[in-house]
């Protein structure tokens, strides 16, 4: 159950942007309580401070109560870049000025926030193109540390300008990976699931094949869901063939399918078993229940009027699955009432009972 959450979790991306607010709101609320403690907090975090627990609630509520996270993220993003960066800068100014490391240091282990949430929450080339542009910034002050702008000799804070450059540049190198790895995961899962679905859907009718009806009824099975089933023929679906065509015949299947599903409801599968043979698992019916919604495919079929052909007709042999019974007893149950449908005349709908199964 435990790992079942935390997998809708990872795949929901508002969800991972709302649980990332609260912790950084968390965090804020701790670091400054530390930093007020110690009495090492500069009046421009506090009020940086402030003004970040104002700004992160509200996209809080713009995400999770308005139900408009993409905004909720791009104002969350730009706030958090527009308020790391000017705090680096006056931060760099700062410890230029009076070599005074600790308030440069501390803002400089946040600023790979900003790379993270960029590739979590933008699209990848809007990550791609923040990450060079605060990165770039980031290699401009370690010039001026380097250069004779500031007259600069503290050594410390140019080697943690340089260690704070090569560490944020190899992050933003993994995020790359992150990226290339989950855009080739991305096209694996797509090309997977369109050979899934073909190996699950019939060519010609795009509905499901036997492969997909039998996993269906496996898992239905599985899980003691009611159903009963209706297996469909075509009467005299040969002599179509044999008059008009294959070609026509396709035409005369695609149209049935069509009549089938206008007959089904929405919690019923229709899938093709094979040739011109259908089966439909009308789901939690009991037995009359079934009965009539099979007389309602068989009447809508026979009042359609086939382009060409003019009027088709079908058998139907209906069965329930029970639980103390197999899938395949079931659908023997079905193919014996369906024979019957047909020797009795065709355009019949036959009844497995309790007794005859």
């Amino acid at each position: 159950m435990i790992l079942r959450k935390l997998k809708t979790l990872v795949n929901n991306s508002d969800k991972i942007f709302n649980l990332v607010l609260l912790v950084v709101m968390v965090a804020i609320c701790f670091v400054w309580a530390i930093e007020e403690s110690l009495d090492v907090i500069f009046d421009y975090d506090r009020y940086g401070y402030i003004i970040s627990l104002v700004v992160l609630p509200i996209c809080f509520w713009l995400s999770y109560f308005a139900k408009n996270p993409h905004i909720a993220r791009v104002f969350t993003f730009i706030y958090l870049t527009l308020y790391l960066l000017s705090l680096t800068v006056i931060t760099f100014l700062q410890a230029a000025n009076s070599g005074t490391i600790y308030s440069i240091a501390s803002t400089l282990q946040w600023v790979p926030i900003i790379y993270i949430v960029s590739f979590l929450f933008l699209s990848n080339k809007q990550a791609i193109l923040s990450a060079i542009g605060i990165y770039c910034l980031m290699l401009l002050m370690l010039f001026l540390a380097h250069a004779d702008v500031f007259e600069l000799e503290n050594t410390v804070l140019q080697a943690l300008l340089l260690n704070a450059a090569f560490s944020q540049g190899v992050c933003i190198f993994c995020l790359f990976g992150i990226v290339k790895l989950k855009m080739t995961k991305d096209a694996s899962n797509l090309r997977a699931e369109k050979m899934e679905k073909a190996a699950n859907i019939d060519g010609l009718l795009g509905i499901g094949n036997r492969r997909m009806l039998q996993r269906k009824l496996n898992t239905m099975a599985t899980d003691y869901s009611a159903f009963s089933l209706l297996l469909i023929d075509v009467d005299h679906f040969k002599a179509i063939n044999d008059t008009h065509g294959h070609l026509v015949g396709d035409d005369i299947l695609r149209e049935l399918t069509q009549c089938i599903e206008n007959s089904l409801r929405p919690d019923d599968t229709i899938g093709r078993w094979g040739g011109e043979e259908f089966l439909a698992i009308a789901n939690g019916t009991e037995l009359a229940v079934a009965e009539v919604l099979a007389q309602r495919i068989r009447e809508g079929v026979a009042q359609h009027d086939f382009a060409t052909v003019g009027r088709v007709t079908v058998s139907i042999g209906v069965a329930q699955f029970h639980p103390d019974r197999s899938i395949s007893h079931t659908f023997s149950s079905a193919d014996k009432a369906l024979y019957e449908a047909k020797h009795a005349g065709r355009n019949k709908v036959v009844v497995a009972t309790q007794d005859s199964d």
